[in-house]
């Protein structure tokens, strides 16, 4: 009896982790025409640690963060020569860092990659983007909606956003990137795939972030400043995500975005 309780209780954690990892989604976002170079890469496992002394090393290369979220690959990080930050800094922590940010913020930096895993924050802040006011708020996205419509009056558009489990945290930003913006919702990878298509790149818009959360992809989109209607490639949750990096590497073109959640 107890060696089958034993079973029981295996196959149910095996069962639950199994389940955790299905929901993890890995969204990829390459992109041409981007001024990187030495672009570099690292991916450290689900439930692993993310290596500070990989991002501190490249820091000293002269690379920045492009992008960091949490995946199905664990942390996934990309990082480059060439990009339009002079500093950058980073926060990972259980709670929401929101002093550092502030003390970050007074000294000129804002945030340029946000995510989320299921223990810990990583936010990066960066100088040189061209931001110039950033504001941020936690709640449902039933009240979030609202709110950044509201704000899209003001000059705001997303820059950043995350699922925690519980809710969203939008980061809202006056940026010279971007011209507009827009959002949808798409359950299912299929579906997702298709709209980008038709919606996004079919009627001359370039994706800028896509995001997973309350089972649900969170697209958005919208026009650059500068090159617009860009080539760019989507691929969700890649069965051998080095596989595919090395493929857009060898064609010249760059990651320009990761997105995760679960």
């Amino acid at each position: 009896m107890k060696n089958c309780l034993r079973m029981m209780l295996v196959s149910c954690f095996a069962l639950v982790s199994i389940s955790m990892m299905a929901q993890s989604k890995t969204m990829l976002i390459s992109e041409s025409g981007l001024p990187y170079t030495e672009q570099t890469w690292y991916a450290y496992g689900v439930g692993q640690p993310l290596d500070e002394t990989d991002i501190t090393s490249n820091w000293n290369l002269g690379k920045r963060i492009v992008s960091a979220a949490y995946t199905k690959e664990g942390w996934l990080v990309v990082m480059a020569k060439n990009t339009e930050y002079v500093q950058q800094s980073f926060s990972l922590t259980k709670e929401w860092p929101e002093e550092w940010i502030a003390e970050k913020t007074k000294s000129g930096y804002a945030i340029t990659s946000l995510s989320r895993s299921e223990k810990e924050w990583l936010v990066v802040m960066s100088q040189g983007s061209g931001i110039t006011s950033q504001i941020i708020w936690r709640n449902e996205w039933a009240e979030l909606a609202p709110w950044i419509t509201e704000q899209k009056g003001n000059g705001y558009l997303i820059t950043d956003l995350a699922y925690d489990g519980k809710a969203w945290t939008v980061v809202l930003s006056r940026t010279p990137k971007y011209t507009s913006q827009g959002y949808f919702w798409e359950k299912s990878t299929s579906e997702l795939m298709d709209r980008v298509q038709s919606n996004v790149w079919g009627r001359g818009f370039n994706l800028h972030q896509v995001v997973y959360g309350e089972g649900n992809y969170v697209v958005v989109y919208g026009n650059y400043t500068k090159g617009d209607n860009r080539f760019q490639n989507l691929q969700v949750s890649p069965d051998d995500a080095k596989e595919y990096i090395r493929q857009q590497w060898d064609r010249g073109i760059s990651i320009a975005y990761v997105g995760g959640g679960r």
